[in-house]
């Protein structure tokens, strides 16, 4: 099954490029700090998403409930970096913060449903 139809998918993916896109222009001490870890941790969230939609709805609640850790983890460092002043510009950070809010909510949402269907 695909996930590229669900929302969350999308709202993944663009935080994902975004990041990615961002971070090459980054210092180079907060490039492979901080904006190494943003990274990875919207690669994993993207992963969780796409390994949530495949699974049955017991496994679905344990990634989802993944995701909503990583998810608020990824908001704690896109904070971080901004006290740290590792983006180039406030509007890079929110953006960033908007894309992960974004992407946490449909998460919360998605796992408040999935867990509701399990019970």
């Amino acid at each position: 099954m695909r996930s590229e139809h669900l929302p969350v998918f999308k709202a993944a993916l663009d935080l994902c490029v975004y990041l990615d896109s961002m971070v090459k222009n980054m210092e180079k001490y907060h490039k492979y700090g901080i904006g190494s870890e943003m990274r990875e941790t919207s690669r994993e969230m993207l992963y969780l998403v796409n390994s949530a939609n495949v699974q049955k709805a017991e496994e679905r609640v344990v990634c989802l409930r993944e995701l909503v850790q990583k998810c608020e983890k990824l908001k704690l460092m896109i904070l971080l970096a901004k006290e740290i002043k590792a983006f180039k510009s406030f509007k890079q950070f929110e953006h960033s913060s908007l894309l992960s809010v974004s992407v946490c909510k449909q998460a919360q949402a998605w796992l408040g449903a999935s867990a509701r269907v399990s019970l």
